[in-house]
């Protein structure tokens, strides 16, 4: 019967963690860290979508002309496996 309790109360702790952190976490954090990755959590900052490049090299050249040099960078997304430019 205790073990039962116990598997009850993490299950509970556990679903309102992946919950919660989807809905309601730090405002100044990025929607993309949501422990849920899916299409709704591939936002920028300000929620629009992020931009991808097929190419890491097209994603370089649109790094370099934004801005100061280093200023901008390529990486290579694990959330849709594309080229995004970020700092």
């Amino acid at each position: 019967m205790a073990t039962l309790v116990v598997l009850v109360l993490v299950a509970a702790v556990l679903g309102s963690v992946f919950y919660w952190s989807g809905r309601y976490g730090d405002p100044k954090r990025n929607r993309g860290t949501s422990l849920r990755r899916a299409a709704s959590a591939h936002t920028t900052r300000d929620g629009r979508p992020k931009k991808a490049y097929a190419t890491r090299e097209e994603a370089e050249a649109h790094a370099r002309s934004t801005g100061p040099a280093g200023a901008m960078s390529a990486y290579k997304c694990g959330t849709c496996d594309k080229w995004h430019v970020g700092h």
